[in-house]
């Protein structure tokens, strides 16, 4: 009666493991717990495989110190050792590894051709059929070197292609100069639109020297732009990158001070042309206004 309330057990156990595999590893609780702690999709998913490889073991150990080393062959273990085998099977953490890696050798196949990932900036067409730059970082090279080092941790060192533990280790690198271009991209748009068109002779100078700087980073054809394209060219591998990031996101910080500048004075002048139409009807006291008027203007 224990042998077969032992079976029953263990085999409602098995049951819920499989369940739980079934429901699979992105929508469960293991998923957001992961994410949260920093760990990337493939090391998660091989943890929480791990996990209920454990799980599993550790029942089918428990019918073999109750029942014996050939529990599995009884007839009433028969079933419950095949289930077990299959959900070990379907857990195996190698799976996972070898789907990962095929994914990632059809990417670098797909990048390999291309000339534009030399470049640090692309120009692409928005929704509303605009001009706009972008970083040249896709966000899955920071997801590579994450997923890798995670990986190695959990015994997969010797397993990782040389190819991808170099493209892990160029990502890392690239990956600080990525996070200040798309910063300083995202300043210089939030920037133009605090600017009004009717303004924005005021901030030219800022306005064109971040373009200038901007243009030497992404690829141009000579028959396209022929002053662009003579300029020297950055790219990913150029010593001059690091200088060259200093310099844009110097020169955004330059813009925002001048357009912070620009809206405050802005707002000085509104408020003494609104002074002008309210102060007492007398000479003095437009010469005054006016006076703040013109040295607000002449900041400028």
């Amino acid at each position: 009666e224990f042998q077969v309330q032992l079976i029953a057990t263990v085999s409602v156990a098995i049951q819920k493991l499989q369940s739980k595999f079934t429901l699979k590893y992105d929508a469960s609780s293991a998923a957001r717990v992961s994410k949260l702690r920093g760990i990337p999709p493939t090391a998660g998913k091989i943890l929480w495989a791990k996990q209920m490889e454990r799980q599993v073991h550790a029942l089918m150990e428990r019918m073999g110190d109750v029942l014996g080393p050939n529990w599995g062959q009884h007839l009433e273990g028969r079933q419950l050792r095949k289930s077990g085998d299959e959900l070990l099977a379907k857990l195996d953490a190698r799976n996972f590894f070898r789907s990962w890696i095929g994914e990632w050798e059809k990417n670098l196949t797909n990048q390999a051709s291309s000339r534009i990932s030399s470049f640090p900036v692309v120009i692409e067409i928005d929704r509303q059929g605009d001009l706009v730059a972008r970083v040249n970082f896709d966000e899955k090279s920071e997801l590579l070197f994450k997923e890798i080092r995670h990986l190695k941790w959990l015994g997969f060192q010797k397993d990782v292609p040389r190819t991808l533990s170099l493209v892990s280790e160029e990502a890392c690198q690239r990956y600080p100069y990525a996070v200040a271009v798309k910063t300083a991209l995202r300043s210089y748009q939030a920037l133009r639109s605090l600017v009004d068109p009717t303004l924005e002779p005021l901030v030219r100078p800022q306005l064109l020297e971040f373009r200038e700087i901007l243009s030497e980073a992404f690829d141009v054809k000579l028959e396209t732009s022929t002053a662009v394209a003579k300029k020297r060219r950055i790219r990913w591998d150029s010593r001059e990158l690091s200088d060259w990031v200093t310099r844009l996101s110097d020169s955004v910080t330059m813009l925002e001070e001048r357009v912070e500048q620009l809206l405050i004075t802005c707002k000085e002048v509104e408020a003494s042309v609104k002074a002008l139409r309210e102060v007492d009807y007398s000479t003095a006291n437009f010469q005054n206004v006016l006076g703040r008027i013109q040295n607000s203007v002449d900041e400028m």
